[in-house]
């Protein structure tokens, strides 16, 4: 008799386990909230994600990424800064995001007190750029982009591309000294090459001195006094 009590109780016990609910999950709402809103607008003064370019500079400086909708359409942004510390310097472009990084700008090359923001957008495509002073986000010179040399602060550009005046340009940054090149027009690269002189002509040595540049392919190469 006592076995069978204790049968039914068990069974009893068992079948009210079965009845009991269990407990349901909480949604963490206010994570979700706060991921969907960093996902859909991110601050502006927030660098939230890696640029594809280096941007760090000489002296303390950097090129700030910063991606963002605007305030007013909603539209996703995205901009380079340059930054010295804490301290923004000046915005030096801004696009519609996504658009890719080169075209937003990247480091040319870095000199002393100034440095080459170029952007790019396609092969066979000029590199515009501007030669920027790292204190004040003053614009130095532009134009598109040839060659550098950092050692020596030597810039080849040219000037008023596909114009009556389009020039090609050696610019001594060190001595503040600028050079019209004229040297190159009887070239096969400046007459039949649609990229012209920009995509063949390179600053091969740098001295105290003088200044070499040279159409390797062509075995050209001329000299300029510094």
């Amino acid at each position: 008799m006592k076995k069978i009590t204790l049968i039914v109780v068990l069974a009893i016990l068992c079948f009210s386990c079965l009845k009991v609910k269990p407990k349901s999950v909480k949604k963490d709402t206010n994570k979700v909230a706060v991921t969907a809103e960093i996902a859909n607008g991110p601050i502006e003064k927030i660098e939230y994600e890696p640029y594809t370019f280096d941007t760090l500079l000489k002296d303390g400086f950097h090129l700030s990424y910063r991606a963002y909708n605007d305030s007013v359409t909603n539209e996703p942004l995205q901009n380079l800064t340059l930054v010295k510390g804490n301290k923004d310097i000046t915005i030096l472009n801004e696009t519609s995001r996504p658009m890719l990084h080169k075209n937003l700008g990247y480091i040319g090359a870095d000199f002393t007190k100034s440095f080459v923001f170029v952007q790019s957008y396609g092969s066979g495509n000029p590199s515009e750029f501007q030669l920027i002073e790292k204190k004040t986000g003053r614009e130095i010179k532009s134009g598109v982009y040839v060659d550098s040399n950092e050692d020596n602060e030597i810039l080849v550009y040219i000037s008023n591309l596909h114009k009556i005046d389009e020039q090609l340009k050696i610019y001594d940054i060190a001595n503040k000294k600028e050079i019209n090149v004229n040297d190159f027009k009887n070239s096969k690269c400046y007459k039949e090459y649609p990229e012209g002189l920009r995509s063949c002509v390179t600053i091969d040595t740098v001295t105290n001195s003088k200044i070499t540049l040279t159409i390797k392919d062509e075995k050209i190469v001329k000299h300029y006094k510094r």
